[in-house]
């Protein structure tokens, strides 16, 4: 799909109408809305396609991602397969990539791999293209995700904890879908472990205890992980 084919009558406002009810200010006046929700958001397999400028991509691919925020910070491509084809020196400039990459996975998608002709080799940019669908298409049929890196944890880290707190009535829509989706998933939740932290943290100041405690860190931190290792051996 040619992004120049979709009718889109402008950029993103900043008004945040979205906030309360996913409702953007432009519904109904152009197309956009209706393909993501009918192509973006149904689709199982996604490959983005772009050429280099100006170290980012196109000013018609910017509005493409920045309309895209009438779904609000919940993420929208969960499950998916994200392939990228990109024109032109994307090795010199790793920021795109990173960005590109962060946000597949704050919106839980899976961003699979890149292909560019950087190289100048047909034969090898045809080789990365076959290597890019078998993947995409394998990942697809086991829904397989990669562990997120930091960008998607941190990314999510941020926009929970900003939606849990302040951000909760600006944005209502998000905060429906971050307890729907199970993204509050706070460490205060859980309750025995504040309760150990609390006691231990006032044997600390005994000094009795505290040597004692020195002495089995150590073991008692990966005492959890004593399990797994023996099912492997």
């Amino acid at each position: 799909i040619n992004l120049w084919d979709i009718d889109i009558k402008g950029a993103c406002l900043g008004c945040v109408h979205c906030g309360y009810d996913n409702q953007c200010v432009y519904e109904g006046k152009d197309d956009y809305i209706d393909f993501y929700n009918t192509k973006v958001k149904t689709a199982d397999i996604l490959v983005w396609a772009g050429t280099i400028k100006d170290r980012y991509l196109s000013s018609r691919w910017k509005v493409f991602f920045d309309r895209s925020f009438f779904t609000g910070h919940a993420p929208s491509l969960i499950g998916k397969q994200i392939g990228f084809i990109i024109s032109g020196p994307l090795s010199q400039v790793p920021n795109l990539r990173q960005i590109l990459e962060g946000q597949v996975e704050v919106k839980h998608g899976n961003p699979v791999n890149f292909v560019t002709d950087e190289y100048g080799d047909s034969t090898k940019i045809d080789n990365s293209l076959q290597y890019l669908a078998r993947r995409l298409v394998q990942f697809a049929d086991n829904n397989y995700i990669k562990s997120s890196t930091f960008l998607g944890v941190g990314g999510t880290k941020i926009f929970r904890d900003a939606v849990w707190g302040r951000l909760r009535f600006s944005f209502r829509a998000d905060h429906v879908a971050y307890r729907k989706l199970g993204i509050y998933d706070f460490p205060q939740k859980e309750y025995k472990v504040r309760i150990i932290n609390a006691i231990f943290l006032l044997l600390l100041k005994l000094p009795a205890f505290k040597v004692e405690f020195n002495k089995r860190r150590k073991k008692e931190m990966i005492k959890p992980l004593q399990k797994i290792l023996e099912d492997i051996k």
